[in-house]
């Protein structure tokens, strides 16, 4: 067993992680932005993306991937040609693949990312505000990479032509955590506009 000493590597501040399985983590004094392993801890980069509303709760931490889905096998009980074209057109170039990285069930985690890479939301930096509270990162990004798999197969059995089997590969570029502006909802956190 390793034992870490929790300090900001910046400013010395003690850092409060509210959960075990937090990666990512901003320091509540200076905002530097730490990962969490077991070999220490490391400087990090957080993209803030520019918020597109005045007001909201939070920052909620997300992996973004630039990367391709290339389908090899894609079986279904009835033909329907135009599911296969969606896959085609969706799939057929490289795009931005989307996994949430805060606590969240995994069904969530690929309908949230699934709807993300369908629509391709593009972020633009901010400088990152001195006093944003950032939801803590609980996916590692290989942990993120395994959930991409659950969020192609999340999107392809949302067609309307009875998958049965399905057989694809994911290319995937550095991974980039960004921060996006997010609104509490009772209990769960709602994604909130940006800047396009």
């Amino acid at each position: 067993m390793k034992l870490l000493a929790l300090r900001c590597p910046t400013c010395a501040q003690p850092l409060k992680p509210q959960t075990l399985e937090v990666v990512v983590l901003r320091c509540a004094g200076c905002g530097t932005a730490v990962s969490l392993s077991d070999h220490g801890l490391t400087l990090t980069t957080i993209e803030f993306a520019a918020p597109a509303v005045e007001k909201f709760d939070a920052w909620a931490p997300l992996w973004l991937f630039n990367g391709r889905v290339t389908i090899t096998s894609r079986q279904t009980q009835g033909r329907n040609k135009q599911a296969e074209q969606d896959a085609q057109q969706l799939w057929g170039y490289p795009r931005r693949l989307y996994v949430p990285a805060w606590d969240l069930p995994t069904e969530a985690i690929c309908q949230l990312g699934g709807d993300l890479v369908q629509r391709q939301p593009e972020f633009q930096p901010t400088p990152p505000p001195s006093s944003a509270t950032l939801i803590e990162a609980v996916l590692t990004p290989e942990d993120a990479l395994k959930l991409l798999e659950f969020v192609v197969f999340n999107v392809e059995a949302g067609r309307k032509d009875w998958l049965k089997e399905l057989h694809f590969t994911i290319e995937a570029g550095p991974p980039q955590l960004w921060a996006i502006p997010a609104q509490r909802v009772g209990s769960e956190w709602q994604l909130q506009p940006v800047v396009k």
